[in-house]
């Protein structure tokens, strides 16, 4: 079932983006017109991927293959091969939570090499223990402050992180800050 929601951790994400025109923003999960609109509107770039599909296509491949041979390079080459510190801002919603324990790294290191120095990246870790099932949900923005979750899927957690995990995942970059939510969500803002 669909639901808006408050978001402190939008709030800070937008309130980050310095206060300049064609700001480049990437977003995570995939492409949403209510996105696109609300990025437009301020004057912004906005550029889409779904890292969840490029997940699924990673395993379909492989089951295909019978091997993995380097699927974290293969994983960022098809779906992050962005130049150095070409986004202002990253939404990365709640997909790195679903990344196996070998992507997770290299792929939290490919975006601190995308985001430009001083950009901001939002992600959402669920607080739920590993193993309890959650909604995987479409994130729409519908103002500065307000989303609409739309639930694609449920899955089991595939780990559970607390902040100091948080901490040492985002160690490279300047800054992490925690909003911790009553919908056992908790949102994160990571400044490079």
């Amino acid at each position: 079932m669909e639901m808006d929601r408050s978001s402190n951790g939008l709030r800070q994400f937008f309130e980050n983006l310095p206060h300049e025109s064609r700001m480049r923003i990437l977003d995570l999960g995939g492409a949403s017109q209510a996105n696109i609109n609300i990025i437009a509107l301020q004057g912004h770039k906005l550029y889409t991927e779904d890292l969840l599909v490029g997940l699924e296509r990673l395993h379909a491949t492989a089951r295909e293959q019978e091997q993995r041979a380097n699927p974290a390079a293969r994983f960022i080459r098809e779906n992050l091969h962005f130049p150095p510190a070409q986004f202002d801002g990253i939404l990365v919603w709640d997909t790195l939570e679903f990344l196996e324990e070998e992507l997770l790294p290299p792929v939290v290191s490919q975006l601190h090499a995308i985001l430009k120095p001083g950009g901001t990246l939002l992600t959402f870790f669920h607080t739920l223990a590993k193993g309890e099932t959650v909604h995987v949900c479409r994130y729409q923005i519908r103002d500065h402050q307000t989303l609409r979750l739309q639930p694609r899927l449920s899955r089991p957690l595939p780990r559970a992180f607390n902040n100091r995990s948080l901490e040492r995942l985002f160690a490279n970059f300047h800054s992490v800050k925690f909003f911790l939510a009553k919908d056992n969500l908790r949102e994160v803002i990571v400044t490079r």
